[in-house]
């Protein structure tokens, strides 16, 4: 139901409300909550309200900083770039926790997330000297809090 509704709102803002799409938009907004509730079902996992600003906040900073830092490399080429590969371990649990730090570290300063494993993500990293770690970490942590997951998040 959750997800019906997510759908539907969806897309009554992509139609700007648009009264003659509504009855296309719920039929649309069922089929695909029909269709990925089989494909993704749901988790134990909720993202929290209340925790959603300061998450965003992390969220859009992180990004801008990674907008940045790709185009400063490609304008001074003379920056170094040691691309490569790295497998971490992750805390999270399996499922939505996992699914939403791959998809943010996908989005932060020079990783994109290659495949994510039973322990671990691979991250394909655009300069191996960075932080790689640390930042992740610290993405680990934001979603831990967003899910407001029980543990230590340092």
């Amino acid at each position: 139901m959750v997800r019906f509704l997510a759908l539907a709102i969806l897309w009554w803002v992509l139609t700007e409300g648009e009264i003659s799409a509504l009855a296309l938009g719920v039929a649309v907004a069922l089929v695909v909550a029909l269709l990925t509730s089989g494909l993704f079902p749901p988790s134990g996992y909720r993202i929290r309200l209340r925790r959603l600003p300061c998450f965003l906040f992390f969220f859009v900073t992180r990004s801008t900083a990674a907008g940045f830092d790709v185009a400063r490399r490609l304008l001074l080429p003379s920056l170094p770039v040691n691309p490569g590969i790295r497998i971490l371990p992750l805390r999270l649990p399996a499922g939505g926790p996992r699914w939403l730090l791959a998809n943010v570290l996908s989005l932060l300063p020079g990783t994109l997330s290659v495949q994510l494993h039973e322990r671990g993500l691979e991250l394909h990293c655009l300069d191996l000297d960075m932080p790689v770690t640390a930042s992740m970490r610290d993405a680990e942590r934001h979603v831990a809090l967003l899910f407001e997951l029980p543990g230590d998040w340092p």
